[in-house]
């Protein structure tokens, strides 16, 4: 019988390991072997463990989906999917939708000594693997060696400028530019703003890029200037330090009337930011992000952002993936599925003071 809650200590007992190891692997401790991480997280998957829970295929309509053909798609991933990334629900309808075909989906961490190395996970075996999907890998050289493994390969984002060097791989996107550009000409049209600053890696990926641009254009529609001395654009690995915002907001000789953060996590880094210099969301400036995550959501319901369609891109994914497989002829596409802008409190005037 199914144990009703599975806990840290069954999925050490199921793959001999510690704990601790256990433990370190789930939350993302530094350091880790790529090869762990993987192991546990699948383990974590299969024996339907707590936020992993909802990662399980389930059948809405109750009648079994006959397999059409059946095999494995492979995910790398350059990061631990946690529940305030899109990349958990992307994950849940992929792995809903490909199973359906007979499919399932293995999961494999990559670390930056991989990157670097140009090397494959321990644990991906390319002769049982019939598609190849990629999050979080913004790497050039690292996309280019897994689009020439010979396998159909899907990015969720890519590397900034991909379109110049193009890959040999379907591209799937949530759209970028004209949802900022909606979301800050809302502000713009009612709010007394004249000064907004961007906050973000722009060369980190194509949608942080896109992002910047509706940034831009909205500028420019609304005749306003880019000053760049409210813009914290340098590499996105800087943005990792804890008081790295502290320090750059901290040398701005003053603040603008408002921030577009390139995300709802830098949005809500650049909040706790903001207070620890003693200002306040929306009394004393305002914020928006991108991406409406589910825990910012839960510590803050009340920030400006578009929400991301998660999950209709996992399953948009699964079938382009599925067609190329059946019709490797295919040509790579670039998709991408709209976007919904959220006005919320964090950009609404008649907070301020």
């Amino acid at each position: 019988m199914a144990k009703d809650k599975v806990t840290i200590q069954d999925i050490a007992d199921a793959l001999h390991l510690s704990r601790t190891t256990v433990s370190k692997a789930l939350n993302g401790a530094p350091n880790m072997p790529a090869k762990t991480i993987s192991a546990v997280w699948n383990k974590a998957k299969e024996m339907n463990y707590k936020q992993f829970a909802y990662l399980q295929p389930q059948n809405i309509s109750g009648n079994t989906v006959p397999p059409k053909k059946g095999g494995t798609f492979a995910l790398l991933a350059n990061f631990i999917p946690e529940h305030f990334h899109i990349a958990s629900a992307i994950m849940a309808s992929l792995e809903s939708e490909i199973s359906s075909y007979g499919y399932s989906l293995t999961i494999h961490m990559i670390n930056t000594g991989d990157i670097r190395s140009l090397q494959l996970p321990l644990n991906f075996k390319l002769e049982q693997v019939d598609a190849i999907l990629g999050i979080e890998i913004f790497d050039k050289e690292y996309s280019k060696m897994l689009c020439a493994l010979g396998k159909p390969v899907l990015f969720f984002d890519s590397f900034c400028h991909s379109a110049a060097e193009p890959l040999s791989a379907n591209i799937l996107l949530m759209e970028s530019k004209n949802s900022i550009f909606r979301m800050l000409h809302h502000v713009l049209s009612h709010e007394n703003v004249k000064r907004i600053g961007f906050i973000g890696d722009y060369m980190h990926c194509i949608s942080f890029h896109e992002r910047y641009e509706g940034y831009c254009n909205a500028l420019k529609f609304h005749n306003l200037p880019y000053e760049e001395c409210y813009c914290i654009t340098q590499n996105d690995l800087l943005f990792q330090a804890p008081d790295f915002l502290k320090i750059e907001l901290g040398k701005m000789q003053s603040l603008p009337d408002m921030f577009c953060c390139a995300n709802d996590l830098l949005a809500w880094r650049t909040i706790s930011a903001l207070r620890s210099l003693g200002k306040k969301v929306p009394q004393d400036i305002l914020i928006c992000g991108f991406d409406d995550t589910l825990i910012l959501n839960s510590l803050d319901s009340e920030l400006t952002t578009v929400t991301t369609p998660s999950r209709e891109m996992g399953i948009a994914a699964a079938h382009i993936l599925l067609n190329r497989v059946e019709n490797p002829s295919l040509a790579p596409m670039t998709a991408y599925l709209n976007s919904t802008v959220q006005i919320r409190s964090s950009t609404h005037k008649e907070q301020r003071v």
